[in-house]
């Protein structure tokens, strides 16, 4: 950056932390079909039957992979059921999905604490699983639908299902004449390779040589769901748990896994516990004015003392945390404290002239806040709160 300008850009980290905050910010708007955000905990999750092609989920996970093994942190939220899975771990009680799915949650637990009768008079529930898929939403009866069953929603194309998850399902509903309009070259999941599209040609062909499936009757009559009652109700949770950890999402998932371990040993999470791997990964929002502060370097005639860096901390003891976490973001690219601490930010504050119509500004790719010398605190205030909640993407001074 800057070398058209014959300058030689010069990253301290900044720059590529910038990079990987704005592409994964990017990624995880729920507006591209990717991932979806609950409502009540803000973490996001992969969207159950997402029309999006599995090579995207794999370079989401490439991205993932390059970051943690560059050090940086990432602007996510995924809840710890995440992780339990990339370690190879199960996902099977309500306290492994507390923090991603709050309201669910309570909801599960107390259909298994109710003990006032049968939980089908109180509770009212049917034995399916119900998720937020493209612009609608999925119905699943989980006991006609079992666990080792294939299982691919009939509103999604055959990218669907790549080669993470090809089922007898999706031979079924790929039509050989689809397959026929494919570039000789080209794949039907979405990759370079031909290897994957010979086999769902071959499966292609075997359902056109067995004949077409007979089309479901309109007018037939769909048997009801189960209720859940006590006798059930522990299974039911545990399917409707596995449902959505697991086999509503399993081909997303499989695809970003796919390439997560990239860079990382499959090994390497295990060292962790589930929340210390999160916070490897996402780092962590509290962060403390005093812990900046006792960090924090001074330079271009700026001192601990100096009246301008004086009003600076009490404006900034006066911040929300969430505009603690903007001003970091301004300086650093990332709104966020690393695992190792707040000893490995760097953070420092230059005098950059005077001049109250004078914005602060940044160099990233140092941890370094450019800050001119106002007349008083509230114009100071002003200024600060102007920079940091109207500044994105990269710029050369």
């Amino acid at each position: 950056m800057g070398m058209d300008e014959g300058e030689e850009g010069v990253d301290h980290g900044g720059v590529q932390q910038e990079f990987f905050r704005i592409a994964i910010s990017e990624v995880m708007n729920p507006d591209y079909g990717m991932f979806i955000i609950d409502e009540q905990s803000k973490m996001a999750w992969f969207r159950p039957c997402s029309l999006e092609p599995m090579y995207k989920f794999e370079l989401v996970g490439l991205l993932f992979s390059l970051a943690i093994y560059n050090g940086l942190t990432l602007p996510v939220n995924f809840p710890l059921a995440f992780y339990r899975k990339l370690q190879g771990l199960q996902v099977t009680t309500p306290r492994h999905i507390e923090d991603g799915w709050p309201v669910l949650t309570k909801g599960l637990q107390s259909l298994l604490d109710w003990s006032e009768g049968d939980v089908g008079d109180v509770f009212a529930r049917t034995y399916e699983f119900t998720a937020e898929g493209p612009g609608l939403n999925i119905t699943v009866d989980m006991q006609k639908t079992g666990r080792t069953d294939p299982w691919v929603p009939a509103h999604l194309n055959p990218e669907y299902c790549c080669r993470y998850c090809i089922t007898e399902e999706f031979k079924r509903v790929f039509k050989p004449e689809e397959a026929s309009e494919l570039p000789e070259t080209a794949d039907p999941n979405g990759f370079a390779n031909g290897a994957e599209s010979e086999g769902v040609a071959a499966a292609a062909d075997e359902a056109s040589t067995n004949g077409s499936p007979e089309k479901p009757d309109p007018t037939a009559v769909v048997p009801e769901p189960a209720m859940v009652t006590n006798a059930n109700r522990k299974q039911y949770v545990s399917d409707y748990i596995f449902w959505l950890t697991d086999k509503s999402i399993r081909p997303q998932f499989e695809a970003f896994a796919y390439t997560f371990f990239t860079c990382i040993s499959p090994r390497a999470p295990g060292i962790l516990n589930v929340r210390d791997f999160k916070r490897l990964v996402e780092g962590t929002q509290d962060i403390s004015i005093d812990d900046l502060q006792a960090i924090t370097s001074y330079d271009g005639g700026y001192t601990w003392d100096h009246p301008t860096i004086r009003d600076f901390w009490a404006t900034a003891r006066d911040f929300s945390p969430g505009q603690i976490r903007l001003l970091l973001e301004f300086v650093t690219a990332c709104d966020r404290i690393p695992a190792t601490g707040m000893g490995s930010v760097s953070f420092s504050v230059q005098r950059n002239g005077e001049g109250d119509e004078r914005l602060p500004t940044s160099l990233t790719c140092y941890g370094r806040l450019l800050l001119p010398a106002y007349s008083c605190g509230e114009v100071l205030r002003e200024k600060l709160c102007l920079a940091i909640e109207n500044c994105k993407g990269f710029g050369v001074p």
